[in-house]
């Protein structure tokens, strides 16, 4: 529409504030606590399930693909002490 980013922009921002019935931002939120794993797609299955990996083992990268690979292998995952026990790749 036009070449100018910035002028696109203003013109969306003018646009919001005075029709916000139409051009407001809109963001989804869902409360898991309130749905079941039937009403769950599964990528919501796989956010949330990535959500808690990170909530209970940190946010080590190689722990989470460790866990992601058992799982996809059929193995058992790691024990907690397990998980704790690997360790995040060293910087080069």
């Amino acid at each position: 529409m036009f070449e100018n980013r910035r002028a696109e922009q203003v013109l969306l921002r003018i646009a919001e504030a005075r029709m916000p019935e139409k051009y407001k931002q809109r963001v989804e939120q869902t409360n898991f606590a309130k749905m079941s794993l039937e009403d769950m797609t599964p990528e919501m299955m796989d956010k949330l399930a990535d959500h808690l990996l990170k909530r209970a083992l940190g946010d080590n990268p190689a722990v989470i693909a460790e866990v992601d690979r058992r799982l996809a292998a059929g193995e058992e995952p790691p024990t907690f002490e397990e998980a704790k026990a690997i360790e995040e790749p060293k910087a080069r």
